[in-house]
């Protein structure tokens, strides 16, 4: 019994220290990158201001997803094909941010987001 107590003890040393040591090796990169650089809009305004769609807009996606899917209701204004006609380029938009704070949304498994 005491030889598993002090394996164990070992182990999770071991275990904490390559813990420690691997989220210690990332943070120094990821703080002198700064903030990804996004590819500007081409339209003028979007349907909500854009520091609330930066915090908000997963919410509002799925919000809108349900009104859709489950009660019918589409809504041309706010649909993800009316976000594609101002962020054109899913990848210098929408997957710059996502990689940055480390999120891999699945919206596009089944949608197609228009090049």
């Amino acid at each position: 019994m005491e030889l598993f107590r002090s394996l164990a003890t070992r182990m999770s040393v071991v275990l904490f220290l390559a813990l420690l040591l691997g989220l210690g090796g990332a943070f120094p990169a990821d703080l002198e990158a700064g903030p990804p650089v996004l590819e500007k809009p081409k339209g003028s305004a979007c349907v909500r201001p854009g520091e609330w769609m930066r915090r908000n807009h997963m919410d509002f996606l799925k919000h809108k997803r349900s009104l859709t899917v489950r009660e019918g209701l589409r809504v041309r204004s706010e649909s993800l094909l009316k976000c594609a006609e101002c962020h054109t380029s899913h990848g210098r938009f929408c997957d710059r941010c996502h990689s940055y704070v480390g999120v891999a949304p699945d919206c596009f498994e089944c949608h197609l987001y228009p090049e």
